[in-house]
């Protein structure tokens, strides 16, 4: 457990890999990020989809704990209650570089720093205990409350392109960011050496 100020960081399972799908793709916080009539080119996968190993989906690594370095889910629970969903992966990127992505499950939990917690929590994590120097998010950049909430938890928006913070042989598959290279903000916090 990872335990921030407002949050706890408790590792997802297999259990939980279910309804971390339906909280990003089966609620009311979809609209946010994926499919139409806002984003029509960010399609909603299927659960099969969101599993597959073939485009860097949330295979069982993830709620197993078996590939740390590659990544990991993380339930974001405040109380007793899980309010959303973080994670790492680093398995795409340069050495000490690692991406993070979050979704909160509910509007009702949104607004009320459990992101902002979250995300300060797992990048020290990540700091202090892989060596991680660099961390990297990449929302839309339509996704203004997203942009916003990542700046309070000390992420910065950069010119540089996706491509620049990847390893070569994945550059074809996420050199342009899942929103393309126009509209993909990308947003980096690096950490002292």
């Amino acid at each position: 457990m990872i335990k921030g100020d407002k949050i706890n960081l408790i590792p997802a399972t297999l259990d939980d890999r279910r309804k971390i799908y339906e909280w990003c793709f089966q609620s009311e916080t979809t609209k946010c990020h994926s499919g139409p009539p806002d984003y029509p080119n960010n399609p909603i996968p299927t659960y099969e989809e969101f599993c597959s190993s073939d485009d860097g989906g949330y295979t069982e690594y993830y709620f197993t704990g078996v590939k740390p370095k590659d990544g990991r889910g993380f339930l974001i629970v405040n109380g007793k209650e899980a309010v959303g969903f973080i994670s790492y992966y680093s398995f795409h990127l340069k050495s000490g570089i690692s991406e993070l992505d979050m979704w909160i499950k509910d509007e009702a939990n949104c607004g009320k720093g459990f992101g902002t917690d979250a995300l300060v929590s797992l990048g020290n994590y990540l700091n202090e205990e892989m060596g991680i120097r660099e961390l990297i998010i990449a929302p839309s950049e339509r996704n203004t409350r997203a942009v916003r909430a990542y700046g309070k938890a000390g992420f910065v928006k950069t010119d540089k392109a996706m491509s620049e913070f990847l390893a070569d042989e994945y550059i074809s598959v996420f050199g342009e960011g899942d929103y393309g290279t126009g509209d993909t903000a990308i947003l980096v916090k690096r950490f002292n050496a």
